[in-house]
């Protein structure tokens, strides 16, 4: 408030763009948005404050959302009270997201900010959502995007062959001295844990990878416990596997097998969804992928408010550091 009110600097002449689920969804059970507006959280008719300028929605989620996008817009108008504030839903696909930030951009939006993360976008390149990032901040753009908050949960190596254990084919990875099983232990909950490689990509170059690396849930003598993997050969280097531990907590064993193929290619896997603790070989790679680690992007970690003096950033606020 001081430096707003001493500088005058309140964001006049300034169009803040804002990219998440929704902002105003939610109608059809209660509109809660005009309650904002009248008690000076959002701009619009009828703000007490004379910011009347209502938000302009160029494209509404389609999906059940929480409305998050309009709690973002509150921010911003507390932050700067004399900005013009655009939404766009960013939930629709990874396609549409990169078009609505371009869209953003051509509406005037000088800074845009999202909290969207993508786990299909590549982690080894820039996919079309950072290179869309890229493109905005190239025409002047401050664009801020949320690291997310998936801490460390995530190994990265160079594929490191060993022989499977029986009733596998092709070659397992070899965490160090030799062990094919890398422990983890997994509170109750669901999970979702995605893997890629540094190879070709369909879906960007049109020419798919040529090596097949599947991920594991096994035991301790390689008996698979979760595994639904694909042939990837000529198609996008990703593996999703999900895992729900019914029990109170489990310890169990990650195996990445390369099915197919002959090179040794860099390979990563994130930890998006669930409590997976990595017991050893950890590599404490970056979580911190997809438009966040665009070149144009500046990364948000997570803070708690009061935890700022000295700032602290919280323990799942992800890691940088991803090279493309």
């Amino acid at each position: 408030n001081i430096v707003r009110n001493n500088f005058d600097l309140k964001g006049a002449g300034v169009k803040v763009g804002i990219i998440s689920d929704s902002y105003n969804y939610n109608t059809r059970f209660v509109d809660e948005a005009p309650v904002n507006i009248s008690n000076g959280d959002l701009p619009g008719t009828g703000n007490p404050d004379g910011n009347t300028l209502p938000i302009n929605v160029l494209k509404e989620s389609i999906f059940r959302s929480s409305d998050e996008g309009r709690a973002m817009a509150q921010i911003v108008h507390d932050v700067a009270p004399k900005s013009e504030i655009a939404f766009r839903t960013g939930f629709i696909d990874a396609n549409d997201f990169a078009l609505g930030i371009v869209q953003l951009q051509q509406a005037g939006c000088k800074v845009i900010v999202d909290d969207v993360t993508y786990i299909t976008e590549p982690f080894f390149t820039d996919g079309v959502v950072a290179n869309a990032v890229d493109y905005v901040a190239w025409q002047g753009v401050s664009y801020f995007s949320a690291a997310g908050n998936f801490g460390g949960k995530s190994y990265q190596s160079t594929f490191n062959p060993a022989p499977t254990p029986p009733g596998k084919t092709g070659f397992a990875h070899n965490f160090g001295g030799g062990d094919r099983f890398q422990k983890v232990s997994l509170q109750k909950g669901d999970y979702t844990i995605v893997m890629q490689w540094e190879d070709n990509i369909y879906s960007k170059d049109a020419t798919g990878t040529q090596n097949d690396l599947d991920i594991y849930l096994v035991d301790d003598v390689g008996n698979v416990l979760v595994g639904y993997n694909r042939n990837n050969i000529n198609r996008d280097p990703i593996e999703v596997l999900p895992i729900s531990v019914k029990t109170a907590s489990a310890v169990a064993n990650i195996m990445v097998v390369r099915a197919q193929g002959s090179v040794n290619v860099k390979f990563k896997y994130i930890v998006f969804s669930g409590e997976m603790k990595i017991e050893e070989f950890k590599s404490d790679s970056s979580t911190i992928v997809g438009q966040a680690n665009a070149a144009g992007a500046i990364a948000v970690a997570a803070m708690r408010f009061n935890k700022s003096q000295p700032f602290a950033v919280e323990t799942f606020s992800s890691i940088g550091g991803t090279t493309v």
